[in-house]
């Protein structure tokens, strides 16, 4: 797993350390960064919290392009690393307020936190805050980018740049789907779509989840074209892989590791390929309280228990489970053709497969 992989410890502790000071290029003659702190103080515990995935994967696509991490980690691939996280963080205060989640990573979302600072502003000054809040996240990225971009040559510095924007401009029209599928009734006329479930993760996550972090560490390390291509080969599937296992545990994971209520994709009609397996799959009875209760808002424990059995018991965990791991092979049959060193064969490969076997 990701313990297999030197420097990890290395590359965490260099990203954790940066967070603590996320504004430091943001700040001007008439702005400081106490400022910020003061904005951010409700909920800058969030930063805090994560494992580092998109950090670690930039890390991967580094070494797999033959970047050096000799005497020590070079300074901008950790601030590579930081602007991934930081962007993660500001797309996930986003998705809260949109999705109404209470709790994220075992503490209270951003706008809760914010509402629960000023009670007398109420909800609505919790989400607004939470709102520009993530914009400040997200301007903190851009800084942390620029910072790790700033030494590259004109093709590597307009590759890496692509690279960023178009992750962005992917991760908004991914959450723009996922929004409007989560609007649609659940019919027998209008069944979920695993086809449109697929097509959410192959935007919302598994591009900026893992694909564009190995991509953006490769080409910082002075990576080719043609070399990013065959990194998209092994990653594509890798992230679609991770999103199946996400949106496993966001249906059956435990709180205590995951941060999140157990069944929160339920309870927010998120409709996912797990949803649409089982609506394929299972009876007519099954289908009816799939339709009745899947993000309704008066779940109990039980019902989500229930929701659950007829996930498992219809089968379609299992279908779910067997796609993960056609993925993972699918990624697999790419490394074994890429030009890379046996020993960094093998630390992709642990990368990947601490991806989809997670528990958290």
């Amino acid at each position: 797993m990701l313990e297999e992989i030197p420097l990890i410890a290395e590359v965490r502790s260099g990203v954790g350390e940066r967070l603590n000071k996320p504004w430091q290029y943001c700040t001007s003659p008439a702005l400081s960064a106490e400022q910020l702190d003061r904005f951010s103080a409700p909920a800058v515990d969030l930063l805090g919290r994560g494992k580092r995935f998109r950090a670690i994967g930039a890390y991967i696509g580094w070494i797999a392009a033959g970047g050096t991490v000799e005497p020590e980690i070079p300074s901008p691939l950790l601030d590579l690393g930081t602007c991934l996280e930081l962007f993660q963080a500001s797309a996930i205060v986003h998705d809260d307020i949109i999705d109404e989640a209470r709790i994220r990573r075992g503490l209270p979302s951003a706008q809760i936190a914010f509402m629960t600072s000023s009670p007398e502003g109420g909800p609505k000054f919790g989400e607004s805050a939470a709102i520009l809040w993530g914009d400040l996240i997200f301007a903190a990225a851009n800084s942390y980018f620029a910072k790790a971009a700033r030494n590259l040559d004109t093709d590597c510095f307009h590759r890496v740049c692509q690279l960023f924007v178009t992750m962005q401009a992917e991760v908004a029209y991914g959450q723009y789907l996922d929004l409007f599928a989560e609007t649609r009734e659940l019919t027998a006329d209008v069944p979920p779509s695993q086809e449109n479930a697929m097509e959410v993760i192959r935007h919302k996550t598994a591009r900026y989840s893992v694909v564009i972090p190995m991509l953006m560490g490769a080409g910082l390390a002075g990576g080719s074209a043609k070399f990013l291509d065959q990194l998209a080969g092994f990653s594509t599937p890798l992230g679609i892989a991770y999103q199946l296992r996400d949106d496993d545990l966001g249906i059956f994971g435990d709180q205590e590791l995951t941060g999140k209520p157990s069944g929160d994709d339920i309870r927010s009609g998120k409709r996912t390929v797990q949803l649409a397996l089982a609506w394929k799959m299972t009876d007519d009875a099954g289908r009816d309280y799939l339709q009745r209760y899947w993000g309704a808002p008066d779940l109990t424990p039980p019902i989500i228990a229930n929701i659950q059995a007829i996930i498992t018991g219809s089968g379609a965990r299992g279908a779910v489970s067997d796609l993960m791991n056609k993925n993972l092979d699918q990624s697999q049959a790419v490394l074994d053709s890429m030009d890379c060193s046996a020993d960094v064969k093998q630390q992709m490969l642990a990368f990947g497969t601490s991806l989809v076997n997670r528990a958290s």
